[in-house]
């Protein structure tokens, strides 16, 4: 899925080793809709942008900031990892980004303009409800 939005919050990276010794970093990230039908309630989402191995650097060295307009594309599923200890408790990794660019021409000021002509109606045009 496809996701543009100006970014709203920022988690601190976090990052370690896996068993095998490569490295990895993690961070979570809010976003909230530009150009919202209804800008009293934009959508906002919440994304998870975890790298390891070759890709570590582009969650260790995240080059955002607050404010910035991305383009995300990511996984809409949510993971649970549950602990092996039978106890059934577990943790929800959250819809995992794989790709975040810098939203290229977007309009922070949208304006609609009427494209066309206009039609007069006639009466036989007109539903009876």
């Amino acid at each position: 899925m496809n996701f543009t939005g100006k970014i709203t919050e920022i988690s601190p990276i976090k990052t370690g080793k896996t068993k095998k010794g490569d490295n990895w970093a993690s961070l979570d990230f809010e976003l909230s809709e530009l150009n919202p039908q209804n800008a009293e309630y934009p959508q906002v989402v919440l994304l998870s942008y975890f790298k390891s191995g070759e890709h570590f650097k582009y969650a260790n060295e995240f080059s955002y900031k607050l404010g910035d307009a991305v383009d995300v594309e990511f996984n809409f599923k949510v993971n649970k990892y549950t602990k092996k200890d039978g106890s059934g408790e577990g943790k929800f990794y959250k819809n995992d980004c794989w790709k975040v660019t810098k939203a290229e021409n977007i309009d922070t000021n949208p304006h609609f303009e009427t494209v066309g002509e206009t039609k007069e109606v006639e009466s036989d045009d007109l539903l009876p409800f």
